[in-house]
């Protein structure tokens, strides 16, 4: 697989989320693509624009479109990265071992709110792990995409 499994190990040893779980939703993310990103137009949340771009140097339009931007293998928003305290430049999260601890972090904070990791799979896309009335995910395919991924990952390293 064409993950960095150093970095993933180190994250996995920081966090206590296993590294298969990672390396299955940085593949289903960005495809194993270090350098993805993908501004998300729709994405409404933002954190501490102004006081984050002045850190950083830039304006604050380029601060609130970098939030609303995701990142890395992980595709990590820009405003998560930030609520959990990335300080200067947002692009830091193309550098593996930050857009990992970064994505572990929230991955975290879920895990305390949700107990099915199905539930903490949906939550990560999408900000909540919200059903419809079938009883299926929002985002069912990104879901099963993730569990695939799991599947695969686990056959090859074991689990």
């Amino acid at each position: 697989m064409t993950l960095p499994w150093d970095e993933i190990e180190d994250a996995s040893d920081a966090s206590g989320i296993p590294e298969n779980v990672i390396a299955a939703i940085a593949l289903t993310e960005s495809a194993g693509d270090r350098y993805a990103c993908r501004f998300e137009k729709d994405y409404k949340w933002v954190f501490e624009v102004k006081k984050s771009a002045s850190q950083a140097r830039i304006t604050e339009t380029t601060e609130m479109m970098l939030q609303m931007s995701s990142f890395g293998y992980m595709q990590l928003m820009g405003a998560v990265a930030r609520e959990f305290g990335l300080n200067g430049s947002i692009l830091q999260l193309l550098e593996p071992a930050l857009n990992f601890k970064y994505a572990c972090l929230l991955l975290k904070r879920l895990a305390k709110k949700y107990k099915d990791k199905a539930d903490i799979f949906a939550a990560y896309n999408a900000g909540s792990a919200i059903k419809t009335i079938q009883g299926k995910y929002k985002n069912q395919e990104y879901v099963d995409k993730v569990l695939d991924n799991l599947a695969a990952i686990e056959a090859v390293r074991g689990g």
